[in-house]
């Protein structure tokens, strides 16, 4: 499953690029609250939806390059079998967690693309579309679930 691995390296990179308008939202945010005298909501909302995609695209990588956390002070302990049996039980909760989580959220995605679904917490004023957000959750999540059955495959394999 090496395009998997490279699919999601690729979307790490371009995803950890968004950490850039990232910054700058933020910082257009603090400097217009405190040396302006007014926020600007368009900011924040902004801010939380490049940290939402940066954090929710970046998990298959992140699961692709084994960097989830394993509990170290239980782990360093284990000998090698016994590692083996904890990432094959952490994969697995990572594996059911994931479809779970998957499985309405397509549903719910699906229903916000229908009704085109926007923020109305400000009101008509500003009233972004977030149906596209919901897409990104379940893309997010698939490609975590999908790394995780691959790693797993990998771990029985190996053993």
């Amino acid at each position: 499953m090496e395009p998997l691995r490279k699919l999601n390296s690729k979307l790490f990179f371009y995803v950890s690029l968004l950490t850039v308008p990232l910054m700058v939202s933020v910082v257009y945010g603090v400097v217009s609250r405190y040396f302006l005298g007014r926020a600007d909501a368009r900011a924040f909302f902004l801010s939380v939806w490049l940290y939402g995609v940066v954090s929710i695209l970046a998990g298959g990588y992140l699961v692709a390059t084994e960097g989830h956390v394993y509990i170290d002070l239980i782990y360093k302990r284990l000998g090698g079998r016994a590692r083996t049996v904890l990432e094959v039980l952490s994969l697995a909760v990572i594996i059911a967690a994931c479809a779970v989580i998957a499985i309405p959220g397509v549903q719910v995605a699906w229903r916000s693309t229908v009704i085109n679904e926007v923020d109305s917490s400000l009101g008509i004023i500003f009233a972004p579309p977030i149906w596209w957000y919901r897409w990104v959750a379940v893309v997010g999540v698939v490609l975590v679930l999908a790394q995780a059955l691959e790693l797993l495959c990998r771990r029985v394999r190996s053993r």
